[in-house]
């Protein structure tokens, strides 16, 4: 018997994502949130979802330690490092999807659904820890030994290659218009940020 590895995973993968539609009157399709440079939510609170640049310039002034009106690699791997402690639930040195869904059920808004959309009665499967239309999440991309968890060592790797795209004139240090411009790109033509 000659089985293909390739489709085989693939299928395993889309397995493992997939779940029941969600019973009448449980919480909706949550819509794409807006992330800091490493997988923060950034939704404002009560107050709504502030407009991407000004989201990113409160994020900004928190992680500049030093005040310095730059980041450099150590605070932005440092606020990674504390981001993926606030993620992992269980303290267990992982993140995995379903800690990952239970962290940001605050932060997501419902996704209005259409007149016409019928999933709940045809009883089709939807994703239950997408992010938003298909893209790739900015926390399990990080999964590069394909486990279906994130260690810190994975986390703090893809911050490092999130540092150095950001870091376009790399002089080590991100400006404030450096992270606006690249991380405020709408999510369909942002770049999966793993090497």
């Amino acid at each position: 018997m000659n089985i293909r590895p390739a489709p085989l995973l693939l299928a395993l993968l889309l397995a493992s994502c997939s779940a029941p539609a969600p019973e009448p009157g449980a919480p909706q399709r949550p819509r794409g949130i807006q992330f800091s440079p490493n997988s923060e939510p950034l939704d404002g609170g009560p107050l709504g979802t502030p407009r991407c640049e000004e989201a990113m310039a409160q994020w900004f002034a928190r992680v500049d330690a030093n005040h310095d009106g730059a980041l450099d690699r150590q605070e932005f791997l440092s606020d990674a490092r504390a981001q993926f402690a606030r993620m992992d639930l269980d303290h267990d040195g992982f993140i995995t999807a379903d800690e990952l869904w239970t962290y940001r059920q605050p932060h997501v808004q419902p996704h209005p659904r259409k007149a016409d959309d019928k999933t709940e009665r045809r009883g089709s499967r939807e994703p239950t820890h997408a992010v938003s239309d298909g893209q790739a999440d900015p926390v399990m991309s990080a999964d590069t030994n394909l486990d279906f968890k994130v260690s810190l060592a994975e986390f703090v790797a893809q911050a490092d290659s999130v540092f150095a795209t950001f870091d376009r004139d790399h002089n080590g240090r991100l400006s404030l218009a450096e992270v606006q411009t690249h991380g405020c790109v709408p999510l369909p033509n942002r770049p999966i940020l793993v090497d």
